[in-house]
C-alpha cells in the first residue's frame, strides 16, 4: 500500500455508464475493461473535454470497442496521454454490460 499519494499519483473511477471524469487539465493513465458489453458493436468513446457540450472528433481520445469477443478481462489499456479539458467518458447507446475503471490525475 502507497505510503503517500506522491507514491501512487493517479485518481481512480469506476464506470458503468457515461460520466464526465475530471473538468481540469490533468492525464489520462490507463482504462481497465473490467466486463465488456455482451452485445456487438458497443463503444465507449474518451473525450478531452470539461463539459459533454463540447464533444467533437477533433477532442477525441479514442473509441475502444466493447465486444465481449475481443477480452479476457481484466484488461488495462495505456494511454498516458494528457488532457488539457478534462475527460468525458461516453458509453454508446444501447450498452448494458460495460463494466470500466478509469487512473487518472
Amino acid at each position: 500500500m502507497p505510503s503517500s499519494v506522491l507514491d501512487f499519483p493517479y485518481l481512480w473511477k469506476h464506470l458503468i455508464d457515461t460520466d464526465q471524469v475530471s473538468s481540469a487539465r490533468g492525464a489520462l493513465h490507463s482504462v481497465t475493461i473490467n466486463r465488456p458489453d455482451v452485445g456487438g458493436g458497443a463503444l465507449i468513446t474518451l473525450y478531452d473535454v470539461d463539459d459533454a457540450g463540447d464533444i467533437a472528433p477533433a477532442n477525441m481520445i479514442a473509441n475502444i470497442t466493447m465486444d465481449d469477443a475481443f477480452y479476457v478481462v481484466p484488461t488495462t489499456l495505456i494511454y498516458d496521454v494528457e488532457l488539457d479539458n478534462g475527460l468525458y467518458i461516453l458509453f454508446s447507446a444501447g450498452m448494458t454490460t460495460g463494466d470500466i475503471t478509469i487512473a487518472y490525475r
